[in-house]
């Protein structure tokens, strides 16, 4: 045994209401909606999940109908078996589908890390869907994957290495932490809620599936390129993860995006400066 055994999916979502699990194709996708206003769709990063905006959300409900969907691979989301569901262009298509559902055509829409590049491409296969984006630290660029790691059997041993720091609560919150600046933005039971939200059953399939997206030389840099829709780039000063320099290189590569600094902040900062993160998102898209 490689760790701690995954969570059956039925088990893990035993406690979500219907309403949160819209089925597509037979796969069940979670999404929550709350408040009234303008649409508002919050996109997670990597690892991450609707979990991220838990502070965020409550602070965008007046004015806005905000909704929060789990990317394949992540959270509450059913994994799918396919590699080729967990590439850009399906999860965009997966986005536009669950819109569909609720009824949504345009929508503003806020992204933070790897998601972005999952705004991005939703923005340019279907560009009506959406209006304004906010990028929160958005992964520009990655390194690139170890010669070893591209083999076969280097993704097996990788995986089964991830499985084992899974299972280690205090590894896990010990690396998870670097993406937290803020003292006490990231506790103990937080880590216990997205590393609950990884240790479920697909999560093999969902480690090969990106390890197949991220193999394309395109990822994630080239999901920005030929972007129209206006741009509001929130950058934390302390973020290791996407240093600030990261940040000013993408924007000086989107026409008239805009760049804000969160002073005091990491690379998560809806949960670390949610205050500020709306703060300034209810500023740029007044002006639209």
């Amino acid at each position: 045994m490689w760790g701690q055994p995954l969570k059956p999916y039925r088990e893990a979502t035993r406690s979500i209401t219907p309403e949160r699990l819209v089925e597509i194709d037979g796969q069940r996708i979670h999404a929550t909606r709350s408040g009234r206003g303008r649409p508002l769709l919050l996109l997670h990063g990597l690892t991450a999940s609707h979990y991220s905006f838990r502070h965020l959300a409550p602070l965008l409900e007046d004015g806005f109908e905000v909704i929060t969907i789990d990317l394949n691979g992540f959270g509450l989301t059913e994994r799918p078996r396919r590699e080729e569901h967990y590439r850009l262009e399906h999860q965009a298509d997966l986005i536009a589908r669950v819109l569909d559902t609720f009824g949504i055509g345009e929508c503003d829409v806020l992204a933070h890390s790897y998601g972005a590049t999952v705004a991005s491409t939703l923005a340019k296969q279907h560009p009506y869907r959406v209006g304004n984006l906010v990028f929160v630290s958005p992964a520009s660029a990655f390194d690139p994957l170890p010669w070893y790691v591209r083999l076969a059997l280097g993704k097996e041993l990788f995986y089964r290495l991830v499985r084992l720091l899974l299972s280690d609560p205090q590894r896990y919150r010990r690396i998870a932490g670097r993406a937290f600046h803020v003292e006490g933005s990231f506790t103990e039971a937080d880590a216990e809620v997205y590393r609950s939200h990884l240790l479920i059953e697909g999560l093999r399939s969902a480690w090969f599936g990106f390890f197949r997206s991220m193999r394309d030389p395109s990822f994630p840099g080239c999901a920005y390129d030929h972007l129209v829709h206006p741009v509001l780039v929130l950058a934390g000063e302390q973020d290791v993860i996407v240093p600030l320099w990261k940040c000013e290189a993408l924007v000086g590569r989107l026409p008239g995006a805009q760049l804000e600094v969160i002073p005091d902040c990491g690379h998560s900062a809806p949960e670390e400066r949610p205050n500020e993160v709306a703060e300034r998102m209810r500023r740029f898209l007044a002006e639209r």
